[in-house]
């Protein structure tokens, strides 16, 4: 019965070892008792042992699965993401109109984008993996890319003409640049082709047109001399004829005969000056005069020193003396010209004040004009900037009204901007801004 009672009590495991390898009388013996129970407990607490190391793994296990489901699901929308990433920019390079185009290190193709068939009219799938000797392509761009490939330059730039597979003609902007490792040795080429066919052909109309419009202008400054000098012939001839009139019978003209000659002399002046101003009208602007440095101030006074009135004229300067412009100072000075030439010619007061200043401004530079004169009524700010138009009868006031006209004309040309600022009975203010890139300061 005890040993009933110790196989019992044993692990399972021992037992089995026990009825395996030990007689009965031998396992039942007082003395291995003890070895026994001590190996019996050996094996009860290897089994505890063994039992948190399986709940430990089967923890972990868990925790593991988890983590690698929700690694996969991390993976699937990082996939996702990718391709749609990656779809996104090809659909963005595919509707590209320039050519992204990739070689290797021997010359290959191993990129091109839609826009290859666009420009070229070759197939993207026939053309990839063809070196780039295979397309036509004229000498002198053959040769740069030659020296690209022989590393002897990092980038080329250049334009070129080729024929597409259609047999047409078109120019190309092709620009390839050298890729290199971390270790610095060449892994390939990478660029862009630009179809800048549209733009060479406006580049030649263009061209055209200019060449056209000076051969115009060239033809309309031409007319306008000889015309005008045709015109002036016979009104000389009426000028001197009048005169002659007058002396051979001027003990016979009296009262309104008199002033009747003074006033066909009078008319043949200013017909005279309305073809000058015409002639200057039409050259205003047009005509290319060289820049050159100037002080502004030199030029204002140079200005002032050539205006003479029989009333006192007091002329003052606002600006900074030393400021220097690099510009075509003749034109500048034919506005400042006719600004103070208008200021002093309709001024109705005794004594005539001019103040000529200049600042610099965003835009540039602006000048100002300012009279003391009779002022303009706002309604005709606009109206005296257009040729013959005049605020006085021409009989009251002898005028061509081509002064401002010229002005106008000049500063549109330039980019510049005009306009008044008047008070009634007290003067009236030009100013004019004279562009910044032509202006530069000591």
């Amino acid at each position: 019965m005890e040993l009933e009672t110790t196989e019992i009590t044993y692990h399972r495991l021992l037992k089995r070892q026990i009825r395996k390898s030990l007689p009965p009388e031998l396992a039942e013996h007082p003395d291995l008792q003890e070895f026994l129970s001590s190996v019996n407990q050996a094996y009860l607490e290897f089994q505890d042992d063994l039992g948190r190391v399986e709940n430990i793994l089967e923890q972990s296990s868990t925790e593991l699965f988890k983590a690698n489901r929700e690694l996969t699901r991390i993976a699937d929308e990082k996939t996702k993401e990718a391709a749609s990433t990656s779809k996104r920019l090809e659909e963005v390079v595919s509707s590209i109109s320039e050519v992204l185009i990739q070689l290797d290190k021997n010359g290959n193709i191993i990129y091109l984008n839609n826009a290859w068939e666009t420009v070229t009219g070759y197939p993207v799938a026939e053309s990839l993996h063809k070196n780039w000797s295979a397309f036509n392509l004229n000498p002198e761009i053959r040769t740069k890319i030659e020296a690209l490939f022989a590393s002897e330059v990092k980038s080329i730039h250049d334009t070129v003409r080729i024929v597409t597979r259609d047999k047409g003609e078109k120019w190309l902007e092709i620009s390839l640049a050298s890729q290199f490792s971390a270790e610095n040795e060449s892994n390939g080429y990478i660029g862009t082709i630009i179809d800048i066919t549209q733009r060479k052909n406006a580049e030649a109309k263009l061209k055209s047109y200019m060449r056209d419009l000076e051969r115009i202008n060239a033809e309309l400054d031409q007319f306008a001399y000889v015309v005008s000098h045709d015109l002036k012939a016979p009104l000389r001839a009426i000028n001197n004829l009048s005169e002659w009139i007058e002396e051979d019978i001027t003990d016979l003209l009296e009262g309104d005969t008199k002033d009747q000659f003074r006033l066909l002399r009078g008319r043949v002046h200013r017909m005279e000056s309305l073809i000058n101003g015409i002639l200057s009208y039409s050259r205003a602007g047009r005509i290319k005069t060289n820049k050159e440095k100037f002080l502004v101030k030199s030029v204002v006074d140079d200005l002032c020193e050539t205006f003479s009135s029989k009333k006192p004229i007091e002329f003052k300067l606002e600006g900074n003396g030393e400021l220097e412009m690099f510009s075509e100072k003749i034109t500048l000075m034919q506005i400042l010209q006719n600004l103070i030439s208008n200021g002093i010619k309709y001024n109705d007061k005794t004594d005539v004040k001019i103040t000529i200043g200049w600042k610099e401004v965003i835009d540039g530079l602006e000048f100002y004009v300012r009279d003391n004169g009779p002022g303009i009524s706002p309604e005709f700010h606009e109206k005296i900037f257009v040729i013959f138009q005049t605020l006085q009868s021409r009989d009251e006031f002898e005028s061509t009204g081509v002064g401002l006209a010229i002005v106008k004309k000049i500063m549109d040309e330039k980019g510049g901007k005009i306009r008044i600022e008047s008070t009634m009975n007290e003067g009236t203010t030009f100013y004019f801004t004279w562009p910044a890139n032509e202006k530069t300061e000591v």
